[in-house]
């Protein structure tokens, strides 16, 4: 603890954040007024303005100045003209994202702000193209052959908004489980085994791991808790899916797991998509004012996702509109997270429902265009988009751009359906189509929800604050000077009409899969009788009152790491709650994170339980756990196991793994550990670490990183032996559940086992062993006979790169596996580790060793299925850490971003916070303008010229 704090108190001093002293004037046109930009030795800027205009204007002068590349990225990717950057490899992507049409919601969004948020993104553009008139381009370009790009325009920061959202909190699954339990239902019929239990009750299962609620009264409060409605179980009712149906939904995964970013958000389902926020009452703290933490999980990029900056507005009269601190999304005018004088809050990802898929009958032309769908046996009109594609050609030639041939049907044009929220149909064959209708289509308001959040005085002025935010799903947690902390989940809901008014077949075609479209079924979405407050969706949605809501609760803190937040899904139902008053209680059908919620539940109850008052040393602790829960809960299955061969009568064959040596070596080992997950090599880096000085590994954090390393594979290969080896076996295995799932349906096996002898709900034994005695041996010997062939592969020439072969279960160290590439979009030298910025590495491996695991809550989590070399290898986790101590004179905060300031290769800033990252360390959040002025390493002056 103590040499966490004082790497805290340290980090300063810094040797990769030393810069010299300088001051520079720079005039520009667009001001009002000047604008003072300070700048410390870590590089986090800090805008002193008279006015948000011109804040905004020097806001995006400074973005283009150090992450230039990773907004043109950002906003063509949005805008589906990634080609236009680095040629036509990236069409497919385009025409994906074109069709979506984030920028055309982007146009309608710009129409319906404020005049204060549009005068804010013109400013924020003119700044951004000042910054293009007079510097070159980042190096990107020249790798490209590009020597301009185009202005940014305000639309652009809100197409990137609205993709970001989108990214966080759209569920694409939706067509991956249709084609999943479609396939179950037809494999089962076929070979005799029920396909819909087998995908709701054994491989798809809805009730998390480890159930902690963030919120466990919240439903009863509301008057849900307690109200069943059984015949609603999808389990039990769900219809068989059409077969031209299905083809049509097969086809349309096919072309998005061809695209890397839908693969993307397809791989990384809701229940990979993560963040830790906690808030503790001043009541429970050493200093009596509350303490907040927050680490939000996106993808590790190089640049980062986040750029931190201090911004303050002081007018001539000495008001103070504005004064915020956190981190910012470059390309917008805002502050994602952050502090202002009185508040602090962040957010973590909250995956419900905000939209629905269809299957579309459709009119066609005589071109074979489609020109209608038809709902209730009447023809209603598609709007027609017209396309056009350029890709950059990359022959040698600066600024080749050539137009590429699209088929009309192909992409060349995006087909809208005005019933769906005007959204898109995705694929179409035959006479049917596949439609897209969400909450995030036209104008929505999260950027005006940001502005708003910065300049909430407490935790009630945030909660209305968050109101405004209508797409994006997020648990946002919020504290206050005054000793205030609140949860809130303000995302729109929408209401349908079958769960609604249960006026469609019981059972029916849930959420969770792609709906029918010609309304028989009734899968519309209620018209808009009961507007709510900052409400943007057209059609109903669920009311304020009934989403999860708390504000000083009783138990003194609130926490949510993209777990359940209210308990929907603990029975495996989320179709059987009623709302007061009728209809369906329903907000989610997709599967939540549990076990990072569960160590940071368990942490939390333990200190309260203690009696010693939590400070912040202890939620910095935290933060920084690597301890794998999920592994505390299934160790005691494989010693079971263990103990069950030593017994006289057991099994020969049994027995005698049991007995191999090294396979007792591992239980040994397995019985002392602790469940963290250091790295155990003096290459590797491990919370609490000096960075720059890296130490030998402890005779204990080396016994525990073999621990890590041997529970990890044999885990795998549980997985393995037993879902996908069953799923195989009856010829599913190209319909295996993801990794979240699969792992979920592993535990759930061992823990009913006494009950179901390793047979699930669908017929099929997932522990066949035919020469076993009974199903007790056969689930042990399988269970102790992965210890031996996890060691065999960690000695086979697989691994040997990181272990030479070696049958030393001592040489198993898990930095050598669990290591990270912070990645850029153009790859090469672009990339962290490059060899340069010296970080340290391991001679023959990829990435830099890291600890961390399976949803520990140092978020760092890699495939359960990995059995590679590099399969082991993580890509997302903490964006941003963050704590702060709400003291009555204002905030004290500490953040740290994974990476550097500057996206320019080359810049001394480019990696310079992510040495500190590494080590699980901070550097102060700045919110005072005048200790920013005296703490400057350099000054930057804006001077308006006429």
């Amino acid at each position: 603890m103590k040499r966490v704090l004082g790497w805290i108190l340290l980090s300063l001093s810094w040797p990769m954040l030393v810069q010299a002293q300088s001051t520079e004037t720079i005039n520009v046109q667009g001001l009002s007024a000047p604008v003072d930009v300070f700048t410390p030795a870590t590089g986090i800027p800090s805008i002193t303005a008279s006015s948000e205009t011109d804040a905004a204007f020097v806001q995006g002068y400074i973005h283009a100045r150090d992450r230039f590349w990773q907004m043109d990225f950002n906003r063509r990717l949005a805008s589906g003209t990634v080609s236009e950057l680095v040629g036509s490899s990236a069409l497919g992507t385009d025409i994906q994202l074109r069709t979506l049409g984030f920028r055309r919601d982007a146009w309608q969004t710009y129409a319906a702000s404020s005049q204060a948020l549009r005068a804010q993104l013109r400013s924020y553009a003119n700044g951004v193209n000042a910054w293009l008139a007079s510097n070159p381009l980042p190096p990107e370009y020249g790798a490209l052959e590009l020597t301009a790009a185009e202005p940014w325009v305000p639309v652009d920061s809100l197409a990137f908004a609205k993709l970001l959202a989108f990214n966080l909190s759209a569920d694409l699954g939706e067509i991956d489980l249709t084609v999943t339990i479609g396939t179950y239902q037809a494999v089962g019929d076929a070979v005799g085994f029920d396909g819909t239990a087998l995908f709701f009750e054994d491989t798809h299962r809805q009730a998390p791991p480890d159930g902690r609620v963030t919120l466990p009264d919240f439903l009863s409060s509301i008057g849900v808790l307690g109200q069943k409605r059984e015949q609603l179980s999808a389990s039990k009712t769900f219809p068989k899916i059409d077969p031209e149906q299905l083809t049509l939904a097969e086809n349309l995964l096919g072309k998005m797991r061809s695209n890397p970013v839908m693969n993307r958000i397809l791989e990384q389902g809701p229940e990979e998509k993560g963040s830790n926020i906690w808030m503790i009452s001043g009541a429970l703290t050493d200093t009596g004012s509350p303490i907040i933490a927050n680490d939000p999980h996106l993808s590790l990029d190089t640049p980062s996702v986040f750029y931190p900056i201090h911004i303050n507005v002081r007018d001539a009269n000495g008001n103070e509109p504005l004064n915020v601190a956190g981190v910012a999304f470059t390309g917008a005018p805002l502050i994602a997270q952050g502090c202002n004088s009185t508040l602090c809050w962040g957010s973590t990802v909250n995956p419900i429902d905000e939209g629905d898929f269809f299957f579309e009958t459709l009119r066609f032309n005589t071109l074979g265009l489609p020109t209608h769908t038809i709902y209730q046996g009447q023809e209603e009109p598609i709007i027609w988009i017209v396309q056009s594609y350029f890709a950059n050609q990359l022959d040698g030639q600066p600024d080749n751009l050539e137009r590429l041939n699209v088929g009309v049907d192909a992409g060349g044009i995006t087909f809208i359906v005005p019933r769906r929220n005007n959204g898109p149909i995705l694929d179409l064959s035959g006479g049917q189509g596949i439609s897209f209708q969400y909450t995030g289509s036209g104008p929505t308001f999260e950027v005006e929800a940001f502005q708003a959040m910065a300049k909430a005085a407490d935790v009630d002025e945030f909660a209305v604050a968050v109101q405004q935010f209508d797409f994006g799903s997020q648990n946002f947690g919020a504290a206050d000077i005054f000793g205030n902390i609140g949860y809130f989940t303000p995302a729109e809901v929408p209401i349908r009409s079958d769960l609604q008014l249960l006026n469609g077949p019981d059972g029916g075609i849930p959420p969770l899969f792609i709906r029918d479209g010609t309304g028989a079924l009734m899968h519309e979405w209620l018209p808009l009788e009961n507007p709510q407050p900052g409400q943007s969706t057209p059609s109903e949605i669920l009311p304020i009152s009934e989403t999860p809501t708390s504000i000083n609760p009783a138990s003194g803190f609130l926490a949510n790491a993209n777990n359940d937040p209210v308990g929907t899904t603990l029975d495996n139902n989320t179709l059987n709650q009623v709302r007061p008053g009728g209809g369906l209680y329903y907000l989610n059908q997709s599967v939540y994170a549990s076990y990072r919620q569960g160590r940071l539940d368990r942490l939390i109850e333990d200190a309260v339980a203690s009696g010693d008052p939590i400070n912040t040393a202890d939620v910095v602790s935290w933060q920084g756990n690597n301890q794998m829960l999920d592994a505390e809960l299934i160790v005691p299955h494989l010693l079971t196991a263990f103990a069950n061969a030593g017994d006289a009568s057991a099994w020969p064959v049994l027995a005698g793994v049991a007995a191999d040596p090294q396979v007792q070596e591992v239980v040994a080992l397995l019985t002392q550990w602790d469940f963290s997950s250091p790295t155990g090599i003096p290459e590797g880096y491990d919370p609490g670490d000096n960075p720059f000085a890296l130490g030998a590994p402890s005779e204990q954090e080396i016994m525990n990183s073999v621990a890590a390393t041997v529970y990890a594979q044999w885990r795998s290969l549980m997985i393995q032996n037993t879902i996908d080896a069953t799923l195989s076996a009856v010829g599913l295995g190209n319909n295996r559940p993801s990794s979240t799932l699969a792992f979920n349906a592993f535990k759930n096996l061992l823990d009913t086992f006494d009950t179901n002898q390793g047979i699930g709900a669908s017929g099929l034994n997932f522990f066949t062993n035919p020469d076993a005695p009974d199903a007790e041996s056969a689930r042990d010997f399988l269970i102790l006979a992965t210890v031996r062939q996890s060691l065999d592969l960690l000695a086979s020439d697989e691994f040997a790169p990181a272990f030479a072969n070696s049958t030393d279960v001592m040489d198993y160290r898990w930095g050598k596996l669990h290591r990270i590439v912070l990645d850029h979009p153009l790859g090469g030298p672009f990339n962290l580790p490059n060899g340069l910025y010296g970080l340290s590495t391991v001679e023959g491996l990829d990435g830099i060793p890291r600890s961390g695991g399976y949803q520990v809550l140092d978020a760092s989590t890699h495939n359960v299925r990995a059995d590679t070399l590099n399969g082991f290898m993580f890509g997302s986790g903490p964006a941003r850490r963050f704590v702060g101590n709400m003291t009555p004179g204002g905030p004290q905060a500490l953040q740290v971003v994974p990476g550097g300031q500057s996206g320019v290769l080359g810049d001394p800033n480019y990696a310079n916070q992510l040495y500190p990252w590494l080590g699980n360390a901070f550097l102060p959040l700045q919110l005072d303008p005048d200790q920013a002025a005296a703490d400057a390493a350099s000054q930057l002056r804006f001077e308006p010229t006429p």
